[in-house]
């Protein structure tokens, strides 16, 4: 009995791999950069509430075999802590995402290539997010780095078309994983601030920001991108022809219902690295899928996806980590021990 139900936990592990990988492939293109501004709308007219009701099915179907995955096999979601490597896999987190932001800042954008012109300041934020993408290549003082990028991200935020920006959510994530972290290895040189703060987390807990705010990040572009704005998937198919599922023939679905699927996966995907359900097998799909469109579309998909390559690569090494409310508590039981040591000090200098 025992060997006949893992054979069937292998199969359903099988089947949501061949799910994600059948539709998740055009979810990853990510649409405005290759969309040019200003097409026209198109008119919706395929069943959105039938569309909506079969996916949210799939969703709970998918979401269900999750859990009871994680159950059974716990290893799919197990945090890994090796500390002989985690300080170097810092390093190499926070080096990719500098050199991403410091190749877009060359490109003339800021985190994207369709944040291309918020004003007259454009030109000043863009020599600050190359400064920022330096330092954290080369260690050089990466907390105050990491604060500065999640203010440029604030700043483009009230500058700039707010949806734009949000699909770049996962800049705060990575921001906030490279300032609990630190830089210990690979650097140039010591924090010069901040070294009297315990502000330091274990790798568990500050990989959890990577995951949360990559999630959001797909949940955000699976909406804005594809449900919400449809005809940018229509448009790409227009130039891109990936709706393959005619040839499997299955020619009642449609450009629309292909577009809105590959949102759904990546709202479905986006939901499973929040909640942190089968988080490596969620990886390894990503991981798939932000390898595979450079393929198609050359290095412009390659290079805007370095960052979310090294984020995936952390949380299929690593695991989903900790959750937030441990990471908050742990943050709370920093701050108040730093207060209860600070307060004699405060006393004895009034005295």
């Amino acid at each position: 009995m025992k060997y006949f139900r893992k054979k069937i936990h292998k199969h359903i592990l099988l089947g949501i791999s061949v799910l994600s990988i059948f539709f998740a492939f055009p979810a990853y293109a990510h649409l405005k950069w290759f969309v040019e501004p200003g097409q026209p709308t198109q008119a919706f007219t395929g069943n959105l509430v039938a569309y909506t009701s079969a996916w949210l099915l799939v969703g709970l179907t998918v979401a269900l075999t999750g859990i009871l995955l994680d159950k059974f096999y716990p290893k799919i979601s197990f945090t890994w802590e090796p500390k002989k490597i985690e300080p170097y896999a810092t390093a190499i987190i926070g080096i990719l995402i500098g050199a991403s932001l410091l190749i877009n800042a060359s490109q003339g954008g800021l985190f994207s290539i369709n944040i291309n012109d918020i004003g007259p300041i454009h030109v000043t934020l863009l020599m600050l997010e190359g400064f920022i993408g330096l330092s954290l290549i080369l260690g050089l003082a990466v907390r105050q780095a990491s604060l500065l990028l999640i203010g440029l991200w604030l700043c483009v935020l009230y500058l700039s078309n707010t949806i734009d920006v949000l699909e770049n959510i996962w800049i705060v994530g990575a921001a906030l994983f490279l300032f609990f972290r630190g830089r210990t290895v690979l650097r140039y040189t010591h924090e010069d601030i901040f070294y009297s703060y315990d502000i330091t987390l274990s790798q568990a807990q500050a990989i959890s920001f990577l995951r949360v705010f990559l999630g959001i990040n797909l949940i955000i572009l699976g909406f804005s991108e594809k449900i919400m704005y449809l005809h940018l998937g229509l448009h790409f198919l227009q130039e891109h022809p990936w709706n393959f599922m005619a040839h499997f023939g299955v020619t009642w679905f449609t450009d629309e219902l292909f577009v809105f699927s590959a949102g759904a996966v990546e709202i479905i995907l986006g939901l499973f690295l929040v909640t942190g359900w089968v988080t490596r097998l969620t990886a390894v799909v990503l991981a798939g899928f932000f390898l595979t469109p450079p393929f198609f579309m050359g290095p412009e998909e390659l290079i805007g996806h370095i960052p979310h390559l090294a984020m995936v690569a952390a949380v299929l090494i690593f695991g989903k980590g900790a959750s937030l409310s441990d990471v908050f508590s742990t943050l709370s039981r920093k701050w108040n021990a730093r207060d209860s040591h600070s307060a004699p000090l405060s006393s004895t200098k009034n005295m």
